[in-house]
């Protein structure tokens, strides 16, 4: 089933593991955001690179043997015939754009949530996970770099929602507005680190998630000095 009612099945599927999953006061656990587990999955995917603009940089979305996704290619620094640009050398991969189903327009609402949960295997370059919200700018992003603290190997990385830095073509906005958390658009990842050469990141599974003390931006306990949102990463990384 596909088109408008077969994305509002799946909806109305995940909304009700949603609701089954919450606690006794119907506080959201966690929320999938994106998964791939076959070239299917893809379908949901776009990719870019600077090669829209003239320039040169190769990027490709595959699935490994496992199913998951591989955002790989090879990053060039050739500037592009055009006089305009005078840098060049970026790839990015996201979701597509959302649409609309029988219970709303496919945004998501990430307030609910505290973190921002990614499996992920990258190499050693320095990549970024892009937030996109319903915003009057459309080349305003939501921006955290990716902390990979074991290259070549499989992760589990948890970024605050509130650490996010609010860009426009890649440059830090002086002005750093409230995310418009209520409507997420889509999410993804890119690497513009001015580094010519070839780079592999792989990805299982995006997720919006709390924790046992959490509930979006609201702590559910009180205040204590050996909880903290580092400590719940590390019982989170042992249990994923």
């Amino acid at each position: 089933m596909s088109g408008y009612w077969g994305r509002s099945v799946k909806t109305i599927k995940e909304t009700a593991k949603m609701v089954y999953d919450a606690d006794y006061l119907f506080r959201a656990k966690e929320r999938t955001v994106a998964t791939v587990t076959g070239k299917m999955d893809l379908e949901n995917w776009v990719k870019g690179s600077d090669r829209d603009i003239g320039g040169f940089s190769d990027v490709w979305l595959d699935t490994t043997s496992s199913g998951h996704a591989k955002f790989h290619g090879y990053i060039s620094q050739k500037l592009p015939e055009d006089t305009r640009f005078n840098r060049s050398g970026y790839a990015m991969v996201r979701t597509r754009d959302p649409r609309p189903n029988i219970l709303g327009d496919g945004t998501w609402d990430s307030s609910l949530y505290r973190y921002l949960a990614i499996r992920v295997k990258a190499d050693r370059r320095k990549y970024f996970v892009n937030l996109k919200t319903d915003t009057l700018i459309q080349t305003d992003i939501y921006q955290h770099i990716l902390p990979i603290r074991k290259p070549g190997q499989w992760e589990t990385v948890i970024l605050p929602f509130n650490m996010f830095t609010l860009t426009s073509n890649s440059v830090i906005l002086a002005s750093q507005p409230m995310m418009a958390s209520t409507n997420m658009e889509t999410v993804g990842f890119s690497l513009s680190d001015r580094r010519e050469g070839p780079f592999s990141l792989e990805f299982a599974w995006i997720k919006a998630i709390n924790t046992n003390f959490t509930f979006g931006e609201v702590i559910r306990l009180s205040y204590h000095p050996d909880v903290t949102w580092k400590t719940d990463f590390a019982k989170l990384d042992k249990k994923l």
